[in-house]
This record gives structure tokens, C-alpha cells and sequence, in this order.
């Protein structure tokens, strides 16, 4: 879907998203962009996605969505929990 307020949109992908197929472009599309981004860049400087942490200015969806899924490959990777891989993370905003 397409141009949901941010809280709209997260709360619909949670609503939705374990019975039908559900996908937002700005959430999820550009940060799996952006994450492949940084996996191949990790290729090229050494290092893991755990060895680093994150900044973000600005938390709308496009942030967030990045945050989160980054979120969730260290977790992935490491085996912790994902709490502890948000900690690896800051978004900044002005709201």
C-alpha cells in the first residue's frame, strides 16, 4: 500500500500481516534497499552489521523501517534478542 500516515501504516502491516499478503514500499521496500546497500559495503570496508551502529535523522517511515529490519538482521546474525539488537540504533527526529 501506498501513502499511509506513519502510524497508519505500521499498525496495518501488523494488523494485516499475518493473514494477507501486505507490503509498503516506503517501510519495507526502501529498507531492504537500503540494507543490501550496507551488506555489500560491509563486503567491501570488512567488518559485520553487529560491529556497527546506526543514526538516523529522521523517524518517519522510510527511517524506521530501515532501523527496524537492520535491527532485525543483527539480531538475526548474533542470536540475541532483537531488543538488545535496537540498542545498536538511534533515530532522531524533531517530533
Amino acid at each position: 500500500f501506498e501513502d499511509f500516515a506513519n502510524h497508519n501504516a505500521f499498525e496495518l502491516l501488523a494488523k494485516y500481516g499475518t493473514t494477507h499478503l501486505v507490503f509498503n514500499d516506503d517501510i519495507q521496500g526502501t529498507a531492504s534497499v537500503v540494507l543490501a546497500g550496507v551488506v555489500a559495503a560491509l563486503k567491501l570496508i570488512g567488518g559485520t552489521l553487529p560491529d556497527h551502529k546506526f543514526l538516523f535523522l529522521g523517524a518517519g517511515e522510510a527511517g524506521t523501517g530501515i532501523a527496524e529490519l537492520i535491527a532485525l538482521e543483527i539480531s538475526k546474525q548474533t542470536k540475541a534478542p532483537i531488543e538488545e539488537s535496537r540498542k545498536q540504533i538511534w533515530l532522531v527526529d524533531s517530533k
